[in-house]
């Protein structure tokens, strides 16, 4: 009989007996000894969940031989970093305590580089590229886009970062700090030429000027210019004077209406008018007399053979007459103006200068026509000879 406050198990369904268990989940086979009930069930471990493998890439010697030879990897190396790569589990810096391959010196990049190369290539072998899927294609490029060279100098980069000292953080705090004034500084710089460009900038035009490149098109424009002028309230435009530029005979838009007749015309105008303003354009289409130094000053030449139409400029006359019939010709000219020291090129040519140009054009093409006549003498001598 039991006694008072004690409860006594039935021992008949217990068995004596120790059953020695094993856990799956253990790889060093770790022996579990204790009690269990007769002809009850083992109940599947809990714990079991948590036994996962990292997966490694697979290869036989055929496709090591055909595809993963490197010339400073071995098989049996590459297989030892598979193997140490299973037993940590893919924890790098676990792979790369344990790493000790017989004769071989690794850093934690050269493993990485080629662990990954291999899988890269194994899981392109398995898969084809057109066939993967998203996952299996960015798995593959995070794979091949491994730079060890980029890795270890990111961690090179870190480690210095974590060894500065307090005075170089501040010096860098002051760089950048520099470095945000000058960009803000440079984005206001920009700001400014963008607005001066903007204001500078005018309407393009729809048309293009070249119709007007002669005197007769240039009154023609102004006389349709100053009618246009003329029908306005407000006109802004003031005639010449010339009947022969403005088209009009300007004295008749000078008289006084008919309706100011009974008016005194002799009185002072409080408000001077347009005409008695003074003109722009000078009324006397006289030529000022100038002395024979003053001339030669302002570059001032009297010329009494007729001029061309159109726009001509003075360096014409230096470029024109260099330039023959003939390529030869064209030539044979550049290279005795050359040995004569005239340049190809004279900026700005005054009168006396264009006067001397064509003096020394002249001899040339004298001379050769001396050179030419004296050609043809030799070669009838020679054939007559």
């Amino acid at each position: 009989m039991a006694s008072a406050g004690h409860i006594t198990p039935n021992m008949s369904a217990i068995s004596k007996s120790r059953s020695e268990l094993r856990r799956p989940s253990r790889r060093w086979h770790l022996k579990d000894r204790r009690w269990k009930a007769v002809n009850q069930k083992e109940p599947e471990r809990t714990f079991t969940q948590y036994d996962v493998h990292v997966e490694t890439p697979s290869y036989d010697d055929e496709v090591y031989e055909n595809n993963l030879t490197h010339n400073e990897w071995t098989k049996d190396e590459t297989d030892y970093l598979m193997s140490v790569y299973r037993e940590a589990n893919g924890k790098w810096p676990i792979i790369v305590d344990r790493y000790d391959y017989e004769g071989s010196t690794r850093s934690m990049e050269d493993l990485k580089s080629r662990f990954y190369t291999v899988s890269a290539t194994v899981l392109r072998l398995q898969t084809p590229i057109s066939s993967m899927t998203a996952s299996d294609f960015t798995l593959y490029e995070t794979l091949s886009k491994f730079n060890p060279k980029q890795e270890a100098s990111r961690k090179q980069l870190a480690e210095g970062h974590l060894y500065r000292g307090r005075h170089e953080v501040d010096e860098e705090s002051v760089l950048l700090n520099e470095l945000q004034r000058i960009m803000l500084q440079q984005a206001t710089i920009e700001n400014e030429r963008e607005d001066l460009r903007r204001r500078l900038d005018y309407p393009r035009a729809n048309t293009n000027g070249y119709q007007y490149n002669s005197s007769s098109a240039l009154t023609q424009l102004w006389q349709q210019l100053l009618a246009t002028d003329r029908m306005k309230k407000n006109q802004r435009l003031r005639p010449t004077g010339h009947p022969g530029f403005d088209g009009f005979n300007s004295s008749t838009s000078a008289r006084p209406r008919d309706s100011n007749a009974g008016l005194d015309t002799n009185l002072p105008s409080r408000r001077g008018t347009r005409d008695s303003l003074p003109s722009a354009t000078p009324q006397n289409s006289l030529p000022v007399d100038l002395s024979a130094a003053e001339m030669v000053r302002f570059g001032v030449v009297q010329n009494q053979d007729k001029l061309p139409s159109g726009v001509t400029f003075a360096s014409d006359r230096l470029t024109k007459p260099r330039v023959a019939k003939s390529t030869v010709q064209t030539d044979k000219i550049a290279t005795i103006l050359q040995h004569a020291g005239v340049p190809e090129l004279i900026p700005l040519p005054t009168p006396a200068v264009i006067e001397q140009f064509e003096s020394i054009m002249a001899k040339v093409h004298t001379l050769l026509d001396i050179r030419k006549l004296a050609e043809k003498e030799e070669q009838e001598l020679k054939v007559l000879s």
